[in-house]
């Protein structure tokens, strides 16, 4: 078989009139009698595809090149080609297509799913403790900036309260360096605590005053230390900043991801962490209730005490549903929002209540 077309040698933009002679399962290109690629395995060529009556070329293993607008004869050199049919096929039938799409769907799924968030575990975990610590301060600033202010409570209280969790900021692992920090947020968020990402803890005047125990807010603590060890608040912004994950997994630089310190905010207050994290912050606070022979009621309460306030949008310190003034929506939006990111308090309950019946 001949067919016309043009030649490229692959060292020069020179265009020259030629003929692909294929015969034997061979392909060479010759040109004025001469030969300017000798005989080459059709299993060694790379032959484009089929892409309506644009032409193809034939790419030579020398980087030379053929190129032919007869895509008639180029599809009976593959129906020839028992190593180039199934590719042919592949590419020119619709439901092998659809097949690679559906694939390609599944793979694309699965990444996102599982992929994504062990980059953001390991991108976490390979920070240094000096990158944490800026972006604490970061977060730290924006919120004092735009939800919390100068916490109300009286020096003897929160003297109180630092001394019984001196006790247990000394049991987190040496990498962190916990610390608690009081603000008020009484036209904001309310009663709740949040978690920074190297280890700075935020606890609100108004979870402090709906707390009938210390222990309960010790409960808390812990609670929120599970998220710290966990490094939840980086894994949750670099989840949702996948492209950020590479640059930090390998280089360990911050530069490419500084948008972090303006997402945490949103992240830790409207998107809350994801439940499985919530559920595993919960874990790490069973254990350390139990370590310490504090009984697991105490954080039984204050959830329930936690979510009567939250559901009914009470900011006051008494979380009692019978104070709660009417709301309209979007004064409940937080509410709602606290909600749905944590697990359900009953099944948190429920977690709480077994582990308490089971021998340890």
């Amino acid at each position: 078989m001949v067919i016309s077309g043009v030649f490229y040698d692959g060292t020069s933009s020179r265009r020259r009139t030629a003929q692909l002679h294929v015969a034997g399962g061979a392909a060479a290109v010759h040109a004025d009698g001469a030969e300017l690629v000798p005989y080459t395995s059709l299993r060694r060529l790379q032959i484009s595809s089929r892409l309506g009556n644009t032409p193809r070329y034939i790419q030579f293993p020398n980087g030379a090149k053929f190129e032919t607008a007869d895509n008639d004869a180029i599809d009976q050199i593959l129906a020839d080609s028992p190593w180039q049919t199934l590719l042919h096929r592949l590419e020119s039938r619709m439901r092998y297509v659809l097949l690679g799409l559906a694939v390609t769907i599944a793979v694309s799924w699965m990444f996102v799913r599982h992929g994504i968030p062990w980059l953001a575990e390991a991108a976490a975990f390979a920070l240094p403790p000096s990158v944490n610590a800026r972006i604490d301060q970061g977060v730290l600033e924006l919120l004092d900036a735009q939800l919390l202010n100068p916490t109300e409570l009286d020096e003897g209280t929160r003297a109180r309260i630092e001394k019984r969790f001196a006790t247990f900021i000394a049991q987190a692992p040496e990498d962190y360096a916990i610390r608690v920090e009081f603000r008020s947020a009484r036209n904001t968020i309310g009663a709740n605590a949040l978690a920074l990402p190297s280890g700075t803890i935020i606890f609100t005047d108004e979870l402090v005053r709906l707390a009938q125990h210390d222990d309960e807010l010790v409960a808390v603590l812990a609670h929120e230390m599970g998220h710290v060890v966990q490094r939840h608040g980086l894994r949750r912004a670099l989840q949702g900043s996948a492209l950020a994950l590479l640059p930090v997994l390998i280089l360990g630089d911050m530069s490419s991801v500084s948008s972090i310190v303006t997402a945490l905010p949103i992240i830790l207050l409207e998107l809350g962490y994801s439940r499985e994290y919530e559920r595993e912050a919960d874990a790490f606070a069973l254990a350390t209730l139990q370590r310490n022979d504090i009984g697991v009621h105490r954080f039984i309460d204050i959830l329930q005490r936690l979510e009567r306030a939250h559901r009914c949008g009470d900011r006051n310190d008494s979380g009692t549903p019978e104070k709660c003034p009417d709301r309209n929506g979007d004064d409940d939006s937080w509410a709602g929002g606290y909600l749905a990111t944590h697990p359900p308090t009953e099944e948190r309950v429920r977690f709480f209540r077994n582990a308490a019946a089971s021998p340890p």
